[in-house]
């Protein structure tokens, strides 16, 4: 390798290193943070910078100072989004939580005023709860449900609470906005939700949301099984489970979670 090719090749790997530390912030790194990052000479940092701007992979703000992704390279992380199979890259991970917990597994979206099943993995017990795929459920009555109304912005989240029937399937289904309003925010708040028969009398199920490169909820990852199993102790450490899956799904997806953005800023 010729001396100019090694140079080159040099200067590529240096510019992809900074083009991938600017994502790790969530408001954006400064000159001298990318430097350290790298561990360049801010005279280099700033020659590279000036080049991914110039082909608009990176942007600045000048009154700020903070390097941010910029339109083309939104393109190609977009593409990234658009191509990736997204269920066929998760089921791996689906087939070990329901390994692990013996229960069957989920993965649902929103669907207008629905949660929309798109995968699952069936338990081999005898005895198991199964929701046919591409079924639709109650957002109020299931911990699907409150998932994903977890998923829009508050004042989406309302307006969809307000073209909910609340209709009673147990004892334990939420029938008014307000005590729904309570679980979503215990959803946000602790990061999975579980279920104690509000959907189905004597099932019990755990969720808890994967989270898109934009740090917003953007399906829904649980488990559920029958109360014979699933006692409140198993339902706990299920929950863990779950969780620590989503957190798998988010990052195999190159999603961002809560914690990884409150981390970064």
């Amino acid at each position: 390798m010729s001396e100019e090719t090694l140079c080159r090749s040099k200067t590529l790997v240096r510019g992809l290193s900074i083009l991938k530390a600017c994502p790790g912030s969530w408001s954006g790194l400064t000159l001298v943070e990318i430097a350290d990052i790298n561990v360049l000479a801010p005279s280099t940092v700033h020659r590279l910078l000036s080049l991914l701007e110039v082909q608009s992979f990176l942007s600045v703000d000048t009154e700020t100072g903070p390097w941010q992704i910029g339109v083309s390279g939104f393109r190609i992380g977009n593409a990234f989004v658009r191509f990736r199979d997204f269920v066929g890259q998760i089921r791996p991970l689906t087939i070990g939580l329901s390994d692990h917990t013996g229960e069957t597994v989920n993965l649902a979206t929103l669907a207008g005023n629905r949660a929309l099943f798109v995968l699952q993995m069936e338990s081999e017990n005898t005895v198991r709860k199964v929701a046919p795929l591409i079924s639709l459920s109650l957002l109020h009555a299931s911990d699907t449900g409150k998932v994903l109304l977890s998923v829009p912005n508050a004042e989406e989240c309302s307006q969809l609470m307000e073209q909910l029937a609340y209709d009673a399937l147990t004892d334990n289904t939420p029938q008014s906005k307000s005590s729904l309003t309570k679980d979503i925010e215990r959803i946000i708040e602790e990061g999975r939700f579980y279920d104690r028969e509000a959907h189905v009398e004597g099932m019990q199920c755990v969720t808890a949301p994967v989270f898109d490169e934009l740090c917003a909820p953007t399906c829904m990852l649980g488990i559920s099984g029958p109360m014979v199993r699933i006692t409140e102790e198993v339902l706990v450490g299920h929950g863990d489970a779950v969780a620590q899956t989503a957190n798998q799904v988010t990052q195999l997806l190159g999603g961002i979670s809560p914690s990884q953005r409150s981390a970064h800023d």
